[in-house]
């Protein structure tokens, strides 16, 4: 018996005997193309005067046209059987990645007698009609009567959602007794409808209402990138694919779901595509670039058959351009992500439109402070409903974190579309001059103690290069320097040496005054000996700042740079000069009755006293500046005493005693992510737990310690690093690349003119004569100097590489 041809087969069958194309029925019958193209491909079923009118224009005989019209009733599948089947639902033709959650939050409302309606809503091209369509497959057992998924992107008003719900349920075709008719055949029936793209028919939310007030079991699901505020509407909210982290390796990266769909998308035009050690990073890159939303990654990825990963990070910036695709099945909406942002961005009112224009002079996000105060708005109440009526269209985001101010944020291809559309603004100057002047005075404000600010800071980091940026554009020397300058021991720890260099050049091009400059150059000294390691050109620098303060009578400033003359001198080996200017500053510091920079300084007289061997006087300077840091609560200060205690408790033998100071300086600087102080205490921990026999944990937190180091390019602290790291080896019987870590080691110490105090040199002396007794002396003589030549890069992949 041969196989029962489905509705759509039968339909192209007829239409290709009368030797019709697709257009030309479409003409005949009165119906768009569209319409022909989805029936055939059983995607949406005429209505019965459309199937009876097909029937007459493919010339079908009586008994043909009967079998023809009852088969339009079934449409969806080949054959006909007892089992209930989804309804005329789009096939999906990709595997649904990572949405285990809202699939079962979206099965427990559907099974719930009390939810009738449930919306999926989030920004263009997160998957939400995705979603809904992978739900309803599964669905068929709870609705016995079908399953009907109806399209409403091209309907505008109630009339279109009459027309295309008469045709999917085919009910007698009616643009305004469409709810009566629905009423009388589905009063009792158990369906599901899946209305898809409902945004731009908010107004409609009310008839949607009366659908379910009309029945008894009919269920709705919708798709939108805006909640409809529906008396009875669950929401729930779909989100970007989460993001590999900045450190993930490649196994990881290979369970990350943002990452699997884009090797999935690319696999489907390259069969060998496959992520690799070599792609990982570029493929890693992308994932960010994009946000994770799966148009855009699917986008991207169709992008990889001309272009390596690699090759594509770089065409990414900035991405919404590239972001495009010529496939004619695919909606006009989906076939660009500009097209998918700009469809949410006309169904806003103008104002909401201008507001979102306005918010994207900030970048990363900002408070909502920030907002009142640059974005013009003499109405604040009208202000809060609009950024609310943005969250809703999925085109602005809220995080609230504790004890922080909440902060809106865009995705970034959202922000980079709402940036384009600012820039055709004559708004613009005027916009980006109030940005500029809200984080000047945002960053005059801050207080020195920028460790106790950095929560504050670091959201905002980005809106202040911007608004530096802006400034040096506008040639406004006043407010570039008022967010540069007192932000040095911040830009130092979360910016860039290249970015700030060429902020003070140009800073210093400027006809700027003398205290002005005197702060730039202790910037350059800076960079100069706390960034780069080059101490000799710090000190410079400072000298000159030091002279410019001293004529300027300002005695903190004179302190300050005579305590970073101290740290040179003392890193140098000048101890010395180096008690003398901490000392000088100590002074100073008491006749300003600044007492947390008096106990500063004793922390910094008793690094000198430790390096000298004085122990027990730079312990009694230690012990007292704990007390107080501890009163106070100053954390950072009180992790370095901390950390400098559980030294000189080491060099006592005091193990157990180091231990715990070391540890709790750790604990202290990861609550703070403060990376170098991170790395300090497991430096110094390392040792610590070596002669303590625990030799893994030793290599963890060596291993941990020169990660965070290398990242940073911190010379001087990677020379103890390998220091550390030899010890280990030659605990291990690993003499050979404990040799190399001592000579690189010595090596990085000559050029940085860094020498290393008598204590540590006594303790380094025995480990080096130790491991070269397990060697020929000229084996050990050859393979030190041969070390010299080994790239610092190799030796340190091979130290990260090592296991317990």
């Amino acid at each position: 018996m041969p196989e029962a041809r489905s509705f759509g087969q039968q339909l192209r069958d007829y239409r290709h005997q009368r030797q019709l194309t697709q257009a030309a029925l479409a003409e005949e019958v009165g119906c768009a193309v569209e319409s022909i193209r989805k029936m055939e491909a059983n995607r949406q079923r005429p209505s019965r005067s459309l199937a009876a009118r097909l029937a007459k224009i493919l010339q079908l005989s009586a008994e043909q046209s009967q079998i023809f019209c009852a088969q339009a009733r079934v449409v969806g599948t080949a054959e006909v059987n007892s089992a209930p089947k989804p309804s005329g639902l789009p096939l999906t033709a990709t595997k649904l990645i990572n949405r285990q959650t809202e699939l079962a939050t979206l099965q427990t409302y559907l099974n719930a007698e009390h939810i009738r309606m449930i919306t999926l809503t989030g920004p263009g091209g997160v998957g939400k009609t995705r979603l809904a369509l992978q739900i309803a497959q599964h669905s068929h057992k709870h609705f016995p009567d079908g399953v009907y998924f109806v399209d409403l992107a091209q309907a505008s008003n109630v009339a279109d959602i009459g027309l295309a719900l008469s045709q999917t349920l085919n009910l007698p075709s009616s643009k305004y007794a469409w709810q009566h008719h629905i009423q009388l055949h589905y009063q009792q029936a158990r369906i599901l409808l899946i209305l898809d793209n409902v945004e731009q028919l908010v107004s409609a939310a009310e008839h949607f209402r009366g659908l379910l007030d009309h029945t008894t079991n009919l269920k709705l699901l919708l798709t939108s990138r805006t909640l409809l505020h529906c008396a009875g509407e669950y929401a729930i909210p779909l989100t970007p694919l989460s993001l590999p982290t900045a450190d993930a390796k490649l196994n990881e990266l290979k369970t990350n779901p943002a990452v699997q769909l884009f090797v999935q998308r690319a696999q489907t035009l390259n069969p060998q595509f496959a992520l690799t050690n070599h792609n990982a990073e570029a493929i890693k890159q992308i994932c960010w670039q994009v946000d994770g939303l799966p148009l855009a990654l699917e986008l991207a990825a169709a992008r990889t058959r001309l272009l390596t990963p690699e090759a594509l990070v770089a065409y990414l910036q900035p991405p919404l351009a590239l972001l495009s695709t010529n496939d004619p099945t695919a909606p006009a909406r989906h076939q660009s992500m500009h097209n998918a942002i700009n469809w949410s961005y006309q169904q806003i009112s103008p104002k909401q439109q201008q507001l979102l224009r306005q918010l994207a002079i900030f970048q990363a996000g900002c408070t909502l402070d920030a907002i009142q105060a640059i974005v013009p708005n003499n109405n604040q109440l009208d202000l809060l409903e609009q950024l609310a009526s943005l969250i809703d269209h999925s085109l602005l985001n809220m995080q609230a974190e504790a004890e922080q101010p909440q902060r809106f944020s865009m995705l970034s291809l959202i922000h980079e579309f709402a940036a384009q559309q600012l820039a055709e603004q004559a708004e613009f100057p005027k916009l980006a001059q109030r940005h500029l002047n809200y984080y000047v005075m945002y960053c005059e404000s801050l207080s020195q103690q920028l460790f106790a600010a950095r929560q504050a800071l670091l959201p905002e980091r980005e809106n202040i290069r911007a608004a530096i940026n802006w400034a040096i554009s506008t040639q406004n020397w006043v407010a570039a320097s008022s967010c540069i300058l007192p932000l040095a021991e911040f830009w130092y720890r979360y910016g860039a040496a290249e970015e700030l260099q060429m902020w003070l050049a140009w800073l210093s091009s400027q006809p700027i005054d003398s205290a002005t400059q005197a702060r730039c150059n202790e910037m350059q000294g800076y960079i100069a000996a706390f960034l780069q390691s080059q101490y000799r050109d710090g000190q410079a620098w400072y000298q000159q700042a030091l002279a410019q303060h001293q004529a300027l009578q300002q005695p903190a400033a004179i302190a300050d740079n005579l305590a970073k003359l101290g740290e040179i001198a003392m890193e140098q080996g000048h101890y010395a000069q180096a008690l003398e200017h901490y000392r000088h500053a100590c002074s100073i510091h008491e006749q300003l009755g600044d007492q947390a920079s008096v106990f500063a300084m004793h922390d910094c007289q008793a690094m000198v006293l430790l390096r000298q061997g004085q122990f027990g006087h730079a312990q009694q300077l230690l012990q007292q500046s704990l007390d107080y840091w501890q009163q106070q609560q100053i954390l950072p200060s009180l992790a370095f005493s901390l950390n400098y205690l559980g030294m000189i408790a080491f060099y006592q033998l005091r193990l157990s005693k180091a231990q715990q100071a070391h540890e709790q300086a750790l604990a202290i600087w990861q609550t703070l992510d403060d990376q170098r102080g991170i790395a300090s205490a497991l430096n110094a921990l390392a040792p610590v737990l070596l002669h303590q026999n625990q030799i893994a944990a030793a290599l963890t937190a060596i291993k941990q310690s020169l990660h965070i180091r290398w990242s940073l390019h911190d010379y001087d602290g990677l020379a103890w690093n390998l220091e550390r790291f030899g010890e280990i080896l030659s605990k291990t019987d690993q003499a050979e690349l404990a040799l190399q870590c001592w000579s690189k080691a010595k090596q990085l110490r000559d050029e940085l003119a860094l020498p290393l105090f008598e204590a540590e040199q006594k303790r380094l002396q025995i480990h080096i004569k130790q491991a070269k007794q397990q060697l020929t002396s000229a084996q050990a003589q050859q393979l030190w100097f041969s070390s010299q030549n080994v790239a610092l890069a190799q030796l340190i992949q091979t130290l990260l590489g090592l296991t317990p």
